[in-house]
């Protein structure tokens, strides 16, 4: 009778097992060998999420946050709000940054006994080394009470977007130390010039103050919306100073990387100009490009909800980038120089 079933034998096995092996092996490689997928940007809105900070206690205290103090003490009710542009750095931009902050650092004088560096704590990284988004701010720490948060939200929106200012990149021209009148912290800033993409590399090396006209318009924007519900403005600019280049004004925006509760920074200021040039030195040396950013909208936070508003000229070309599609257009190019 013959068989039914003709089984392999021991031989056939070892020989299939070697190639499932071979093929194995193969296609480990020809992934070990192939790029990495890029994945796609994050939606712009994905940080705001994760905006406010995780708190540790449920009263004030300044032992938690390296000495601070809450420039505007909690009060049920009441919702401590900023206005601001934020800029997120590139993981290069993060470390130019970096090196910056530990080149001043190494050259401000020890003090203390025994004598060490005065503290000086980083506002470019959390506590847990996640790198963190900077700003240039458009107005002080504010409160507005519960009933006011809709009708300030929709009055801001409404007065940014109906402004003409559009979409404009911003450099940076020098390295200063500022006390915040709001607190006892002196603050490490970076000084902010607007400029096109172009010119980037002019305003970095220059120490000129810079016109600052869009941020200026922004701010007294802003300022009015502020002084509407009885709270003080940033700089001091009028509300009816839209118009009018203040040139003390244009010269006050500014970008915080590092802060610190010591006295005398009046004795840091020619040693920290002599760091800023040394590192502005070794970024031309090592041909990397100009620190800068685009300004394409204004964020409020208002508690721990962050609103993003676009400006007017980049919300109406994403439209037009939207609508300008299909067979007798294809995609729409985005304008260079506004992205």
């Amino acid at each position: 009778m013959a068989c039914l079933v003709d089984y392999s034998s021991s031989a056939g096995e070892e020989d299939e097992d070697k190639t499932a092996d071979v093929t194995k092996r193969t296609s480990l490689e020809a992934a070990a060998a192939a790029p990495p997928a890029s994945l796609p940007p994050l939606p712009r809105s994905f940080h705001d999420i994760y905006a406010a900070n995780v708190r540790t206690s449920t009263a004030d205290c300044p032992s938690l946050h390296q000495g601070r103090t809450r420039a505007i003490p909690h009060v049920a009710g009441q919702w401590p709000s900023h206005i601001y542009v934020e800029w997120f750095p590139t993981s290069p931009e993060h470390a130019s940054l970096e090196a910056l902050l530990t080149a001043v650092i190494d050259v401000l004088p020890q003090t203390g006994n025994p004598p060490g560096r005065p503290a000086v704590h980083s506002l470019l990284t959390s506590d847990l080394g996640v790198p963190l988004p900077l700003h240039i701010s458009l107005s002080r720490p504010f409160v507005l009470r519960t009933a006011q948060k809709p009708t300030f939200l929709d009055s801001l929106i409404a007065s940014v977007s109906s402004s003409r200012v559009v979409p404009s990149y911003v450099g940076f021209n020098g390295l200063d130390w500022y006390r915040s009148p709001d607190s006892a912290r002196a603050f490490l800033v970076l000084r902010v010039a607007v400029t096109d993409k172009a010119a980037v590399a002019d305003v970095s090396k220059s120490r000129g103050r810079g016109h600052n006209h869009p941020l200026v318009s922004l701010l007294a924007r802003c300022n009015s919306q502020v002084a509407s519900v009885g709270q003080p403005t940033l700089y001091g600019q009028s509300t009816a100073s839209e118009s009018d280049e203040d040139d003390t004004v244009a010269f006050a925006f500014h970008v915080s990387v590092a802060w610190t509760l010591a006295d005398d920074i009046h004795a840091w200021v020619k040693l920290t100009e002599q760091a800023y040039g040394t590192w502005q030195q070794n970024q031309r040396k090592e041909s990397k490009e100009p620190l800068h950013f685009n300004v394409d909208s204004v964020k409020i936070k208002i508690g721990n909800i962050v609103s993003d508003i676009p400006l007017a000229a980049s919300e109406r070309r994403a439209k037009r980038a939207r609508t300008n599609t299909g067979p007798n257009h294809g995609p729409r190019k985005k304008l260079s120089g506004l992205y």
